[in-house]
Formats: structure tokens, sequence, C-alpha cells
């Protein structure tokens, strides 16, 4: 429906729809509330210049620890008695000097599914976080990480998080930092 106001054509249909649209995105911005506890408290921990320019160790998935698979008791290896199958599909870390140290927080996100076997429950994952510093081992922690999976919901996914790790500030860049599953032992060097 048109209207012609003052020799010009007004289309009641545009403005209606453009009212509607501008109410609807006032009630969803009212939806969008913030606690003090949502947000990040910067002046706590603040991120410096230097930081964002120092050397931060590369993280990468180590070789053949990617996949991890329980089986029912006896049939290692028989794809047809997996219970659960998790795959690591990302890495990251962050870093922070102080005092001269340096200390860094590495995460492993990644996915958990049932096998012909699995009927939902928790699964127990052991994830290896290890920096190597040339031929040198200063961290190893073999983490032991619960996921619960819900039958027939697809895949279950986790973040796994070591905050742990605090080394003397480098004076050669030859860190490396490797993520990924290992069975054990769970003693560390």
């Amino acid at each position: 429906m048109a209207l012609l106001v003052s020799s010009k054509s007004f289309d009641l249909g545009k403005f209606v729809r453009a009212g509607i649209l501008a109410v609807s995105a006032i009630a969803l911005a009212s939806c969008q509330t913030a606690t003090t506890e949502d947000t990040l408290n910067v002046a706590e921990d603040p991120v410096t210049e230097d930081d964002l320019r120092a050397y931060c160790p590369r993280v990468t998935l180590n070789e053949g620890t990617a996949y991890f698979r329980t089986y029912t008791k006896g049939n290692d290896g028989n794809a047809d008695e997996i219970i659960y199958q998790a795959i690591i599909s990302d890495v990251t870390r962050t870093c922070k000097y102080r005092n001269g140290q340096l200390f860094i927080t590495v995460a492993a996100a990644g996915r958990v599914v049932n096998g012909p076997k699995g009927t939902g429950g928790n699964i127990t994952m052991p994830i290896r976080v290890a920096v190597k510093s040339g031929e040198g081992l200063p961290y190893s922690r073999l983490g032991k990480f619960e996921v619960a999976v819900t039958p027939g919901a697809g895949a279950s996914q986790f973040i796994y998080k070591d905050d742990q790790i605090v080394l003397p500030e480098p004076t050669v860049r030859n860190i490396q930092i490797l993520v990924g599953f290992d069975e054990g032992p769970y003693t560390t060097p």
C-alpha cells in the first residue's frame, strides 16, 4: 500500500517492516546482559606490548597422538569393539614474561564420540603436554581428563588446559611444545 505524502510516494509496508526490525533488535539487545563475573578483569593481569611482541614457542600436535580409542576388554585394535573414540583437532598457547620467567598456558580442543560398543558415560583421556628445549625436556605433564559422552548425541566437545608451565626466560629460541594423547606411564620426568 503506497500513500502520496506531499507529492512523494510513501510505502507504509516498508515503514512497518523497518519498525518491527528496530523493535526486534532492541528486544534482542536487552537479552544480552553481562555481569561482572562474565567479564574479563583486565586490570588484574594486563597484557603488555612486550607480551604481544615476545617470543612464544610454537605448539604442535605430537605426531601419531591425535587419536585415542578405548575398546571392550581384550579387544584392542578391533574396530567393532570401540567404546569411545577421541580426537584432538586444535592446539594453541599463550605466553607471558614476568620477573625473568616465561609462563605458558597450553590448550587442546577436540571431540569424543561413542564407538559401536559405546553407550554413553564418562571417558578419561590421557593428555600429555611436553616442552622440549634443544635436547632437554624441562617440562612434561600427563593429565587425566574426563569428558561426559551422551548416547546418541553425536560428538561431545572438550577443551583441555595446562597452565602450569613455568620456564626461565629463554635466551635461545629453541623451545617446542608438544601435545597429544599418551597412554602412559603417568609418572613424568
